[in-house]
């Protein structure tokens, strides 16, 4: 997994922050989303051009589209508004279910 020390992370809080977060996305500047514990992290990454790192977690995935199918999944309207701004940037996204986090980057 990349190093996400010098990554700008902003806590979810029931997408207070979404705005803050796309805004960073679409100034194409990576930022790290710390999500919710009980997130539904259920997508095949196939689908959106992921490759998986060695335990199996989806890397470099495209962003726009994982990330609509995330807010989906979990009802996050606000999530939504990142996945358009991925889409604008053509921003990159893993996913560190594991830690409950969405890095968005180049």
């Amino acid at each position: 997994m990349r190093s996400v020390d010098n990554m700008p992370a902003l806590d979810w809080e029931n997408g207070r922050n979404a705005m803050r977060a796309k805004f960073q996305v679409m100034h194409e500047e990576p930022v790290v989303l710390k999500m919710p514990a009980d997130m539904d992290w259920s997508v095949n990454g196939g689908e959106f051009g992921c490759t998986l790192d060695d335990g199996g977690m989806p890397r470099d995935c495209e962003g726009g589209s994982l990330l609509h199918r995330l807010a989906e999944l979990n009802d996050m309207p606000a999530l939504k508004d990142i996945a358009k701004a991925c889409d604008y940037s053509s921003s990159r996204v893993d996913i560190d279910a594991a830690g409950s986090r969405i890095i968005v980057h180049d």
